[in-house]
């Protein structure tokens, strides 16, 4: 094993809590990814799922957060930062220009902070921002030669990020909140080229599919991981609507046709 992805949180929108969606789980998108036993641990986005990561990262010296775009299903657990028993949170993002001109961090703590939360971001001394300006490639901070990090905007309203992570001879390429069309296809395809997983934006069914909305469905995913030659293609960002009955359903006709596709269950790990 050259690293380890962990599902933490496999829905889009906001959480949902009911015995009919336990076995994929109910909590808003976050991934974990990790090398080893190494002192950084990455995660792509902070839903309401980054709070399972409380009492796991003893030894781990920095947390490394990518955030796709601040609505709120993909900022959610950022509540939790707090919680989390690290010397040092890195959180990485866009301006998208939604909350104004202040940027990034700006963004993050009109939301995370008071009067809608007691604990500001700010506040907490070993938190630090980083801004990302255009699409060249960057390092994550203080962590030596770990994973290095490329961008690609992503179709989805207000904006999003879509990021690939290189680990040595692992690499992931995270593709949720987009909207696939011809040039977003082409560009995807080039960008998740080789990709050891694929990680994929199953928000709707085909039939459910709403133009606009800046999301796509799993045969689309299956199309891209094979235009882009991806080992695997996992699948996640479930609608709130979909149950474990219905989601059973799809991933099986899924897996008729292409049987190495997995769908996101919190808890899931996924040896690359």
């Amino acid at each position: 094993m050259k690293a380890k992805l962990s599902v933490l949180g496999v829905r889009g929108s906001f959480p949902v809590a009911d015995r009919q969606f336990m076995e994929y789980g109910g909590n808003t998108s976050c991934i974990s990814l990790e090398q080893g036993h190494g002192e950084d641990v990455l995660c792509f986005d902070a839903g309401s799922g980054l709070y399972s990561l409380c009492g796991r990262l003893n030894g781990v010296k920095r947390l490394h957060i990518l955030i796709s775009h601040v609505h709120i299903d993909h900022i959610l657990g950022l509540i939790s930062l707090s919680a989390l028993q690290v010397p040092e949170i890195h959180l990485y993002g866009g301006d998208m220009g939604e909350v104004g001109k202040g940027g990034f961090q700006k963004q993050l703590e009109t939301v995370i902070g008071r009067p809608y939360w007691p604990v500001a971001l700010g506040g907490m001394g070993r938190i630090h921002f980083h801004e990302i300006c255009g699409s060249g490639p960057f390092r994550l901070a203080g962590a030596g030669g770990a994973a290095g990090i490329r961008t690609l905007h992503g179709n989805h309203p207000g904006g999003s990020l879509l990021y690939r992570a290189e680990l040595g001879e692992v690499s992931v390429t995270y593709a949720l909140d987009c909207e696939m069309d011809d040039a977003m296809f082409s560009g995807l395809a080039e960008f998740a080229a080789g990709s050891s997983l694929l990680v994929w934006d199953a928000n709707f069914v085909q039939a459910d599919k709403r133009l606009g909305w800046g999301h796509s469905t799993w045969e689309e995913g299956l199309a891209l991981g094979r235009a882009a030659g991806a080992e695997r293609v996992l699948m996640t960002h479930y609608s709130r609507e979909y149950s474990d009955v219905f989601l059973q359903e799809q991933e099986l006709a899924a897996k008729e046709q292409d049987s190495a596709c997995l769908f996101a269950r919190e808890g899931m790990v996924i040896e690359l």
